[in-house]
């Protein structure tokens, strides 16, 4: 009796087996679905700054044609051979209006090559990390807009694209940690431009152009993201005693 109750004790003082404690789920829980939230709404706050600079080139457009409404309206040859570079501003006035309109296109399709490479390489991006990419990418447009207005269009065109991509190119070389990786984002980016350039110069089949280009970009996210398992990403939980 007296061996019982010396095991019965000792089995109450037994402490009870340790719980393995896990991480909260709800600050991991939804995260994909939260950041693509994020990415769509950000896009949306920078069209704000696309409408400002699409405003400053209606507004020069129409300084530059009161300007040379004198001119047209006499029939001096002299004076309207020597305002026919002015009429050029106009080609780089339109590029830069519907420019803007593909503006939001854009923008998403290079956040979201952003969220890519923080989903399959488990990097982890702020939100300031992605405005400054969207601020970068609204520079493109205003620096279109001011190179319009002293080199051709197409000279313009490439020098918007060239700073803005090298801004941007130096810029993930950091946040992404490797160069390999600023590398792939700069073949992006020079990709985007490239058939926004294709697009902006096509007047009879730009919609076919930027169709076929959506299909490409979709195809490849698809194909990037066949294995990732989204579920998990969302509602993982790791025991603490596993780390």
């Amino acid at each position: 009796m007296k061996a019982s109750n010396g095991r019965g004790r000792l089995a109450g003082m037994n402490p009870p087996p340790p719980v393995l404690a896990t991480r909260p789920v709800s600050g991991r829980r939804h995260a994909v679905t939260i950041k693509l939230l994020f990415i769509a709404a950000l896009v949306l706050i920078l069209v704000v700054p696309l409408q400002m600079v699409n405003a400053l080139r209606e507004e020069r457009a129409a300084n530059l044609a009161q300007g040379l409404a004198p001119v047209a309206a006499t029939a001096d040859l002299r004076e309207r051979a020597v305002a026919l570079p002015a009429t050029a501003e106009f080609d780089a006035y339109r590029m830069v209006e519907r420019a803007v309109k593909h503006g939001p296109l854009v923008l998403g399709l290079v956040l979201v090559a952003f969220f890519l490479f923080e989903t399959l390489t488990e990097l982890r991006l702020h939100a300031f990390h992605y405005g400054l990419v969207g601020a970068a990418l609204v520079l493109f447009f205003l620096a279109l807009l001011a190179l319009g207005e002293v080199v051709p269009p197409e000279a313009a065109y490439l020098g918007a694209a060239v700073a803005s991509s090298a801004l941007i190119t130096g810029y993930s070389a950091a946040i992404l940690h490797s160069w390999l990786r600023a590398g792939l984002v700069a073949v992006l980016l020079g990709a985007v431009h490239a058939v926004l350039f294709v697009v902006l110069r096509m007047e009879a089949y730009a919609l076919v152009a930027g169709t076929a280009a959506l299909f490409a970009a979709l195809g490849a996210v698809m194909f990037c993201t066949r294995r990732v398992d989204w579920h998990a990403h969302e509602t993982a939980a790791v025991p603490e005693a596993a780390r």
